[in-house]
Formats: structure tokens, C-alpha cells, sequence
């Protein structure tokens, strides 16, 4: 029995944990093999997806609905495979508790941030949540795809629309659209569609909330070329000049202080009739008088006969000025919008596992700035600068102490509050005076003070005077080329917090 005890019983526990051990090896190395090849699969069926989307981007679509919400559905698919394939590499990941640190002298430590005195995972994703959302995706996804020779032989049907570049995969360039093809093929399927009067007037209401691209979309709608061939003028104007002027010409009125797009020469015009589409964008406060819209109505019929109008509002009321249902914009969805985010901040890093902590962190900054394009745009554009895992989390930091100080009445990023957030990630202390938004026309005409980008603000803080000086947050390269600027002064700091604050951004820039 001692024999046993001192030698065939430890022998045998041994062999035991031997084979247990052998035995969860073997079951990981399954589930990891499972797990890779069912990434690459989705990969695989996503780029297939994608290809298709590209070629359908560059085909004339607006005459067929139902194709374009059978494409609606494939691109809703495609995003939702690059958002999880995005999370493959983020079990591994690890962020350090300095990413805490402010980014200005006045800031407080970030409230949210996921962090503690030891090294842990940032909302790394569970890997059997994982792996049962990767499972349902790639089930979706192939669902999706089953019906693509279908989709391929009804895409060829469709006339290709010259010098078109697919957009879908993006690039940092405000002169092409992300996104919103469905939308877009459908308001230009309404403004091609000819009136059954000649004397009658179209009216499509574009409703949706603040910063969800509204305006954007009917800036790409008026520069396509099927929609500048159709009508001899588009011109974008303002809801507040429908004031109480019935005795005067509304349209002179709305021409004067609007922006003409795009005016054929009198030749081309004589072919296309006298035809005008009308872009007027409305605040959420101004209310549209009814005399001066009844005066523009009958203008726009006697004397440009089938011309359209598209009124791009917060309001919901404007819906009932509408010929046709309004149109309702929702924020991208949130894989889509990700996608967005994270091509405008890595550039040419397309692929995220190049820089997998930058991604995870870009992640937690897009869902953060809940579907704000203005805020993708400025923020992406300062993180773009620096690919540094730390200064990503005090940005994160900084938007995240921003959501939680929002009061009860603001749901969203203003661009003031986007303006407010890049202020402070900036290596100089600055001191807000003013901010807003105009024609780059205008603000040359009128801007008395040096004008410098954020981009290069954040890069040297030497390029800061003393005085006051304008800062561009942002300028649209697509007409009528807005641009919005702040107005700040520098606030000099003394004493030992000084070279802290220098120190620490000769950190951050390494």
C-alpha cells in the first residue's frame, strides 16, 4: 500500500492533469481555428458584398426602388460585417491607467474612463458574446448574399452613370459622399420624375434631427450631373427670407441672399424649358410665412414650369408644404458610421488591425459622438495627426466628460459643443470668443484676423499669436463651400503648471 501511495497514485494524478490539460489545449486550439476561419469567411463574403456595392454607386438606380432597397440591405450587411471583423483583435488588448490625463489646465480627470492603477482590458469584447455575434453575422450575411446573381443581372440593366466614383470605400475627401446612396437615388428619382401638369410644383419636404447630414445630401443631390442636366437653375437659399415680403418678388429675394449652384448658359436652356429647382433651408425656429410661400409657389408655375423645391428642415411642420411625403433622415447606423469614423481618423491605416488599440479606442470616440458628422469630421481630423494609443484616450476622455456635463434639453452635438471639445485637446491654452458658420466667399471678404486650421494649430502651438486669432474647425469642398470658425484669444500661463503643460505635450507628440 505504501508502494502505491508514494508511486502509482501520483503517477496516475499526474497523468490526469496531463491529459486535462491536453484536453483544454486541444478544445481552445479548436475554438480558435473555428474562430478564424469563420472571420476569414465573413471577410470573404463582406468584400463580395462590397464589390458590389461599388459597381452599384457608379449605375443610375433612381428609377428603381425596390432595387435600391435590396441594396439598402446588402450595405446595411457589409458595415455590419466590418464592425465585428473590426473587434477581432481587441480580446488581446491592454490600456495603461495613463491614458487619464487631461489635456488642458482646466480640465478634470475624465469620468468615464474604463480605467484603474492596474493595466486592463477596455471594453474588450466577451469572447462567447464574440463569437455567438460573429456566428449571427455571418449567417445574416450569407443570407444577404444567396440572391447576388439576381441582383447582378437587374444591376446590368441599369444605364452606368459616366465619371462616377464609388465612395463606399471612402476616401478623406468631402467632394464625394459617404454613405446615403439610397436617399440620395431617391430625391433624384423625384426630381427627374416629370409632372403629370406642366403648371404644377413639386415640393419634397427633407426632414431629420440635427447633424445628420440633411443639408449634405441635397449638396451632393444639386451637383450630379443627371440633376444639373435636367434643370436651367439650382439655386440653395434660406427659409428666413420668406419673411413677410409677399408684395415683393419672393424668388429675387431667395436668389439675392441664397447661392446659385449651377445656371445653364441660355442655348442649353431653351432645350430644358425654364426649369428650377429650389433648395431652401430652414431653421428649426423660423417659421415660414404662408403669403410669401403661396407668392414664391405662383411664381415658380408661371414662370418656370415644372421646376421642384426641397425644404430641408428640423421641423417637422414643413411636412405639410410637401406635394409628396416627406422624406425622413436618420442617423447612419451605428456599424456605418464607425466605418466612417474610423477611414477619415486612420487615413490610409484602412485595414484596423495595423493599429488595434487606436481602434478600439476610435470605437468608444464614434459611439460617444452618437451619428454627429460634424463631429467625426473635426475630431477624426485632429486624431489623424497624431497615431498615438494615449492621446487617442485623453480625446476619448475629453468627449466622454463632455457627454456626461450635456443638460436635459441637449441630446446631441452641437457644433458649438464639437467647437468647445477641439479647444480643448489643443496643445495652448485658448480662450472661446465666438464661433460661426458661413460662406468661405464670405469669410474671406469679411475675416480681419489671421486664419489658421486646427490641424496646424494642434501641431505647433507656436503658430499661435498673442492676439486673437481664427481658427478653421472645418470647410466643406462642396458648394456652397461653408466653413466654421472660432474666434480665441491665447490665455498665457505662468509658474511651474506652465512647463508641466509643456512637458507633457512634447509626451504627447512623441
Amino acid at each position: 500500500m505504501k508502494v502505491i501511495k508514494e508511486l502509482v497514485a501520483p503517477a496516475a494524478v499526474g497523468e490526469l492533469m496531463s491529459r486535462l490539460i491536453s484536453f483544454l489545449i486541444s478544445r481552445y486550439t479548436k475554438q480558435t481555428c473555428r474562430k478564424e476561419d469563420m472571420f476569414l469567411q465573413l471577410e470573404l463574403v463582406a468584400l463580395k458584398i462590397h464589390a458590389l456595392v461599388d459597381e452599384a454607386e457608379r449605375r443610375h438606380l433612381a428609377q428603381n426602388q425596390r432595387l435600391l432597397l435590396w441594396l439598402s440591405k446588402l450595405m446595411e450587411g457589409m458595415y455590419r460585417a466590418y464592425y465585428v471583423l473590426d473587434h477581432r483583435h481587441d480580446g488581446s488588448l491592454l490600456v495603461s491607467s495613463s491614458w487619464s490625463f487631461s489635456l488642458s489646465p482646466s480640465s478634470r480627470p475624465a469620468k468615464r474612463l474604463c480605467i484603474s492603477n492596474a493595466p486592463q482590458p477596455v471594453c474588450a469584447a466577451d469572447h462567447n458574446g464574440l463569437e455567438e455575434e460573429l456566428s449571427a453575422t455571418l449567417r445574416r450575411l450569407e443570407q444577404c448574399a444567396e440572391g447576388m446573381k439576381e441582383f447582378i443581372l437587374l444591376l446590368a440593366c441599369c444605364p452606368t452613370i459616366p465619371r462616377r466614383p464609388a465612395v463606399s470605400s471612402f476616401q478623406s475627401d468631402d467632394r464625394y459622399m459617404f454613405g446615403r446612396l439610397v436617399e440620395r437615388e431617391q430625391i433624384i428619382s423625384f426630381l427627374l420624375q416629370p409632372e403629370t401638369d406642366s403648371s404644377s410644383l413639386g415640393v419634397l419636404p427633407l426632414v431629420g434631427g440635427p447633424e445628420v447630414g440633411k443639408g449634405t445630401i441635397v449638396k451632393h443631390v444639386c451637383s450630379d450631373e443627371r440633376v444639373r442636366r435636367h434643370f436651367v437653375m439650382i439655386l440653395y437659399s434660406y427659409g428666413s427670407l420668406l419673411g413677410d415680403n409677399s408684395t415683393q418678388d419672393v424668388l429675387l429675394t431667395l436668389r439675392t441672399g441664397g447661392h446659385v449652384l449651377h445656371e445653364t448658359s441660355p442655348v442649353v436652356s431653351g432645350r430644358n424649358g425654364s426649369r428650377h429647382l429650389l433648395v431652401i433651408k430652414n431653421t428649426y425656429e423660423v417659421v415660414i410665412d404662408e403669403a410669401a410661400w403661396a407668392s414664391l409657389c405662383a411664381s415658380l408655375r408661371s414662370t418656370a414650369p415644372g421646376s421642384k423645391v426641397i425644404v430641408v428642415s428640423e421641423n417637422d411642420s414643413v411636412a405639410d408644404l410637401g406635394t409628396t411625403a416627406a422624406m425622413r433622415v436618420k442617423p447612419l447606423p451605428r456599424e456605418e458610421f464607425w466605418y466612417f469614423f474610423r477611414t477619415l481618423s486612420l487615413g490610409g491605416a484602412s485595414d484596423p488591425g495595423e493599429y488595434p488599440e487606436l481602434a478600439v479606442l476610435g470605437r468608444q470616440i464614434a459611439a460617444a459622438l452618437d451619428g454627429s458628422f460634424f463631429g467625426a469630421k473635426v475630431l477624426s481630423s485632429l486624431l489623424r495627426t497624431n497615431l498615438n494609443a494615449q492621446f487617442w484616450g485623453a480625446v476619448l476622455g475629453v468627449v466622454r466628460r463632455f457627454v456626461a456635463e450635456l443638460r436635459g434639453d441637449e441630446d446631441h452635438f452641437s457644433k458649438l459643443g464639437v467647437a468647445k471639445i477641439a479647444l480643448e485637446i489643443l496643445p495652448v491654452p485658448l480662450r472661446l470668443k465666438s464661433a460661426g458658420q458661413t460662406t468661405r466667399v464670405a469669410a474671406e471678404a469679411e475675416a480681419e484676423l489671421q486664419g489658421i486650421t486646427v490641424q496646424e494649430l494642434l501641431r505647433s502651438a507656436r503658430a499661435v499669436p498673442r492676439e486673437e486669432v481664427r481658427i478653421v474647425l472645418w470647410e466643406s469642398a462642396c458648394p456652397p463651400n461653408y466653413r466654421y470658425t472660432v474666434v480665441c484669444e491665447k490665455v498665457e500661463t505662468h509658474g511651474p503648471h506652465a512647463n508641466i503643460e509643456r512637458k507633457r505635450h512634447a509626451r504627447q507628440q512623441q
